[in-house]
């Protein structure tokens, strides 16, 4: 496969979706790739799809697609409690697998896929694509090179867009915990994979939840619903290199700010902006100030970007930077873009997180 395109199969994606609006984008903007089978549970949405797309392929049952030939790799970008079928599924028919995050419904979920895609020596890729933006790694690039010096300490403040009210009623598994992708799973875990990626990772950890929304409006008929998850996530801690860390994470959206992000350092100052807390699909703003200067603005280096095509837009952005990693890795059998083993790594702090809230403790990592 080293020139040959690899065959993308998508289990999730129908004319309107995320999927359809987000990888199919960002796949069709990389020649490497090509779109050969898409898969929903109706054969008409599948088929509608396919049409629209100009794919080859169009399936109502996903173990058909994984089955499919002419598909090397398998993404799946479906709710989050389907994740642990389909991706079994895939991991069986012996297909590369790309995986939305959260990789499972939990982390025991997690560490059965791993092991199961482990045992076949499957490539596996876990959807933290904030990992591979290219704020992401020249922000890692410069303050490696000591540009605000040693850092000092490091915060987020972020809204969660959700959680707040919900939209429709597709989105009301995401405010009942026992789905999986709550306000912690969704933003702040994907923010925080980036922002440990960036500055270091943790030391120590100290956390508080708190479920100040007790029910929530469904925007599309009025009606109050319980809103059963925590809207309120505050995480700080100390980090590996002594910087002091604080995270507040906090449903729907602010009047002020929705997105800021500070790392301060003994030679100066980064500011990352935002108009959502979600940093992997936000379009952000990052300006830097040497000490005792005044804030200027960061642009990212040609060298990190797109070349030869203009940088889509988010949420395509994202995905296509993430799928441009994903190709370097299979063709140079490397090993950058976060797999499973690095989705179980994510989901076991998230339970440290949660154990440190649950019981009032510092939990040292």
């Amino acid at each position: 496969m080293k020139n040959d395109k690899i065959r993308v199969g998508i289990i999730g994606a129908n004319t309107t979706n995320w999927a359809s609006k987000s990888h199919i984008p960002a796949l069709k903007l990389i020649p490497e790739f090509e779109l050969t089978a898409v898969g929903t549970t109706k054969l008409s949405s599948a088929k509608e799809a396919a049409e629209k797309f100009g794919i080859k392929y169009a399936f109502d049952n996903a173990f058909d697609l994984v089955s499919c030939p002419d598909v090397d790799l398998v993404v799946i970008a479906v709710k989050v409690p389907h994740h642990y079928k389909l991706v079994k599924a895939a991991t069986e028919a012996g297909k590369m697998i790309y995986c939305e995050w959260p990789l499972g419904n939990g982390t025991k979920e997690a560490e059965d896929l791993t092991e199961m895609a482990e045992a076949k020596g499957l490539r596996t890729f876990t959807g933290l694509q904030a990992l591979s933006l290219p704020e992401t790694l020249y922000l890692k690039k410069v303050i490696a090179d000591g540009l605000i010096g040693d850092v000092l300490s490091s915060g987020i403040i972020g809204s969660g867009g959700m959680w707040a009210d919900i939209r429709s009623e597709e989105n009301l598994y995401l405010i009942d915990p026992a789905n999986g992708a709550t306000m912690l799973e969704v933003p702040f875990a994907h923010t925080l994979a980036a922002y440990l990626h960036i500055i270091g990772k943790y030391k120590t950890i100290s956390a508080t939840f708190a479920r100040r929304r007790k029910e929530v409006t469904l925007l599309t008929t009025g009606e109050k619903v319980p809103q059963l998850s925590n809207d309120q996530v505050v995480v700080s801690g100390i980090l590996e290199g002594g910087a002091v860390s604080n995270i507040h994470y906090r449903s729907g959206m602010s009047a002020g700010t929705n997105f800021l992000w500070e790392i301060n350092g003994t030679k100066g100052d980064i500011l990352i902006t935002g108009d959502l807390g979600h940093y992997q699909l936000t379009p952000v703003n990052i300006q830097y100030a040497a000490s005792g200067n005044k804030l200027q603005q960061m642009e990212i280096p040609t060298e990190f970007l797109a070349a030869g095509i203009q940088t889509p837009g988010q949420p395509v952005r994202g995905l296509y930077f993430a799928y441009k990693a994903v190709l370097a890795d299979i063709r140079n059998n490397t090993r950058h873009v976060p797999d499973f083993k690095d989705g179980v790594a994510m989901h076991k702090l998230l339970d440290n997180i949660r154990i440190s809230a649950d019981e009032g403790k510092t939990i040292a990592l």
